[in-house]
């Protein structure tokens, strides 16, 4: 039987992933990973899912990375195929484009938890919470989308120093330099994710997605490089309302 499980509850059009292993502060085995990709790959291919809520069980922590007995235990091949599949599943949270995405940080969000936070479209953090990225400390290169989203999000300036100091940020810091989109009570934390993401669905998702593409496209263009991509855009939409 797995130790720990990966949770999905779902109230259309909006989905809740729970990272559950509160005996280990929410630490994600490769059969916990496993399951996260499987179950995430349903859900953005799901024309019934707009929202996608990513959360930890408890109060302590959102998930404070991998299983460092299970990582220990990796060689070769299999540490390999590993780390593809980390890449795999960081990728269908940031490339979803069927729906929105928002990590509801609960608490520590370390490594694996710090990687799937900054992939999602937004970032709740309870006042709790702290993110940390700690792979330069373990001889662990950041890859999988920490370097390169964080990179999107913050600078290359503070991307480098989360990055290579591998120290905690916390919600006041992660406000202000653009990280966290909002900072909750942990007790209103999941209500607040829930109400923002519902309302978001309730637009014209044609529109609603489309813009996200647009901003996630023109992200480290050029000025003229983002405006030749609005443009494109644009025009697509309008010949498409043409054809209405």
């Amino acid at each position: 039987m797995m130790e720990g499980e990966i949770i999905v509850t779902r109230t259309d059009p909006i989905a809740t992933v729970t990272i559950s292993r509160p005996s280990k502060l929410n630490a994600v085995t490769r059969e916990m990973l496993e399951s996260f990709d499987e179950k995430v790959g349903l859900l953005t291919n799901d024309p019934q899912i707009a929202g996608i809520i990513f959360t930890g069980v408890g109060e302590k922590s959102f998930t404070a990375g991998f299983d460092l007995t299970m990582m220990a235990g990796l060689q070769g091949k299999d540490r390999t195929e590993f780390f593809k599949l980390l890449e795999r599943s960081m990728k269908k949270v940031k490339e979803a484009n069927t729906c929105l995405t928002l990590a509801a940080i609960n608490g520590y969000a370390i490594g694996f938890g710090a990687m799937l936070a900054v992939a999602c479209d937004f970032r709740f953090f309870s006042k709790n919470a702290a993110l940390r990225f700690p792979e330069v400390d373990l001889g662990i290169f950041p890859g999988a989308g920490a370097s390169s989203n964080l990179l999107g999000l913050v600078g290359p300036s503070r991307a480098k120093d989360i990055i290579l100091s591998g120290r905690m940020v916390h919600p006041e810091e992660a406000y202000e330099i653009g990280l966290a989109n909002g900072i909750f009570e942990h007790s209103e934390l999941l209500d607040k994710a829930m109400e923002y993401m519902k309302a978001l669905a309730g637009k014209d998702p044609k529109i609603l997605l489309r813009a996200k593409t647009l901003i996630d496209g023109m992200t480290g263009k050029t000025v003229f490089g983002a405006a030749e991509m609005e443009s494109a855009f644009t025009e697509e939409w309008l010949l498409e309302l043409e054809k209405e």
